[in-house]
This record gives C-alpha cells, structure tokens and sequence, in this order.
C-alpha cells in the first residue's frame, strides 16, 4: 500500500512529515482489524450462530471502516495540499490518485460488508434467540 506514495511530503497539524509516516497509524489501526477480522470469520464458520462473535465481528468492520475514512482524510488533504503547490501531473500526484481511488473502492466494500453482515447478524441473533 504505501510502497505506491512513496516520496510524498505534506503539512499535517503544523508539522511537515512525509505522508507514509503519516499514515503508519493508520495502517496499523488496519491491520489490526483486519486480522482481528478475519480470526472472527473463522470461527463464525465454525459456529455461525454465536452471538458474541457476531458481535466482535460488527466491532471490528467499524474499527476497519473508521481507519479506512482515516487513510482516505489524509490522503485528500495531500492531494489538496499537493494541487495546491501546483504539483498536479507529476509521478506522485499519479501515485496519490491511484492511492485515493484503491481507499475509495476498499471503503465502499466495507461499507457493504457491514450493510449486508448487519442484515444476516440481525437474523442469526433472532434466530438464536428463540
């Protein structure tokens, strides 16, 4: 992921930090919930109807979702702050909008994972309930 927006600087709370240092918490808030994402998708394939891994399985779509818009805030103040420097059209830009638009997709998937898990949960909890 960030090997593609390698190079690039920008202006984050009046410090000046090049953008993958920026982001490193960000993309260690994502892996965390991505492993912890898919611990909980194994086990739920094993034991479908456990509520409390339904429920840790909704906690860690959100946490990913929310670093997710994290990454995509960053990455259009740099886009923001490099259009404004007049740096539009260089490798970087390119690599920045590569970066923007694979963050967009990601976050829309997400976003139907959650819509889609929050119907099926809602299910298996009724269900599991009676």
């Amino acid at each position: 992921m960030a090997s593609r927006i390698e190079g690039i600087t920008i202006k984050i709370g009046g410090d000046t930090t090049e953008l993958n240092k920026a982001l490193d918490g960000v993309y260690s808030k994502l892996r965390q919930s991505r492993d912890q994402l898919r611990d909980v998708d194994k086990l739920l394939k094993l034991d479908p109807g456990n509520t409390e891994l339904l429920k840790q399985k909704f906690t860690a779509l959100g946490d990913e979702i929310k670093a997710t818009k994290d990454k995509l805030d960053t990455l259009k103040e740099a886009e923001k702050q490099m259009s404004e420097n007049g740096q539009v059209g260089t490798a970087e830009w390119d690599a920045l909008q590569r970066e923007i638009i694979s963050t967009e997709q990601s976050l829309k998937s997400l976003n139907k994972e959650m819509d889609k898990f929050g119907s099926v949960s809602a299910q298996k909890i009724a269900a599991a309930g009676e």
